[in-house]
């Protein structure tokens, strides 16, 4: 019996044997018109070229929980859902060298890897290492999309740089450009308890956004104190926050998922010559986005990222619809959630 999460329909989500009528390859047109895509299968023999794995842990993004409210749609349910995941390989296919039996793996799949069995191309999944420990700790795709924002961003060194929102994402920019030689480095944040792991991931400084006490500190900086802002929270409040205080010829990455539309402070902007960047996965079109893996996964072992503090809500896969209900509601010491399927 092989067992996936199935989203069944708009907000009803299970955990149960899959069905033939569970597995569907949009088309072209489908994908394009849903904004998804799908390179996994959850039955049959891995063809050359392939691998087959069981996924040991799936990791809840924003992605599924829009897909779960009907903010993002799928074109045809019940679906396997989940993009991202820690596997471990059960088949290899043929001219498979690099990965065999019982290696744990992480694969740059797109949606359907919340499955005890999953085949997909082996060209773009990667080893983990063999003593894994919490395989929570390992789930790639998220500092791998950090890896390639920041790849685009201008930090020089001695720049003075804000980074506004703390949550898991954000927690992981930060953990990322720490190591930057920079003059200032400012995060804000509307939860303290945010602020507090913004302080351990390498923030110089920490503000409480909305409190007198941040209304305060930002009031006392100079004009456009900032040479780089990246926007993390994805809300209309944090790109005001960065327009407001980037400063001459500053640059605004916006790395945070606005769902809704924005207004922007052109006049501003213009007067200050403001550069206004997109820094999510989808400016790597074409240049072959999995290519950030293998860095990852070695920034990893070498505990440049440490997902050990930020991975704060975690469920068995029967817990599945309270863990994506907890996901919703992300309330005062929500980072982020994972499962496990094992």
């Amino acid at each position: 019996m092989i067992k996936s999460v199935i989203l069944e329909r708009i907000g009803e989500i299970s955990y149960r044997e899959i069905q033939p009528s569970d597995v569907y390859k949009p088309t072209l047109e489908e994908e394009i018109a849903h904004g998804t895509k799908v390179v996994t299968r959850q039955i049959g023999d891995p063809g050359e070229g392939e691998i087959e794995t069981e996924a040991v842990l799936g990791a809840v993004c924003t992605h599924e929980v829009s897909l779960y409210l009907g903010d993002l749609t799928h074109p045809r349910y019940p679906m396997v859902p989940g993009h991202e995941a820690v596997h471990r390989v059960t088949r290899v296919g043929k001219g498979v060298t690099h990965l065999k039996e019982g290696d744990y793996a992480s694969c740059c799949w797109y949606m359907g890897q919340w499955s005890r069995k999953v085949i997909g191309p082996a060209n773009v999944a990667w080893k983990l290492p063999d003593d894994l420990g919490d395989p929570a700790n390992w789930v790639v795709e998220p500092p791998a999309s950090i890896v390639n924002a920041v790849s685009y961003m201008v930090i020089k060194p001695g720049a003075k740089v804000l980074v506004i929102g703390a949550g898991f994402m954000g927690l992981l920019m930060i953990q990322l450009i720490a190591g930057y030689p920079m003059a200032d480095f400012v995060v804000a944040d509307l939860k303290p308890s945010n602020l507090d792991l913004a302080k351990r991931a390498g923030a110089y400084h920490t503000v409480l956004s909305g409190s007198g006490e941040g209304e305060e500190y930002f009031k006392s900086l100079p004009t456009g104190y900032f040479d780089v802002v990246i926007e993390c929270s994805g809300s209309q409040a944090g790109l005001d926050l960065a327009i407001e205080h980037s400063g001459m010829a500053g640059f605004i990455y916006l790395f945070g998922w606005h769902r809704k539309t924005r207004t922007v402070d052109f006049k501003l902007g213009h007067l200050r010559g403001q550069q206004l960047i997109h820094t999510s996965p989808a400016i790597d079109e074409g240049r072959s986005y999995e290519r950030y893996w293998p860095m990852t996964i070695e920034l990893l072992k070498r505990g440049i990222f440490d997902l050990s503090y930020l991975i704060s809500h975690k469920y068995r896969a029967e817990e599945i619809k309270k863990c994506m209900e907890d996901s919703i509601v992300r309330g005062e010491g929500f980072i982020k959630s994972v499962f496990y399927l094992e």
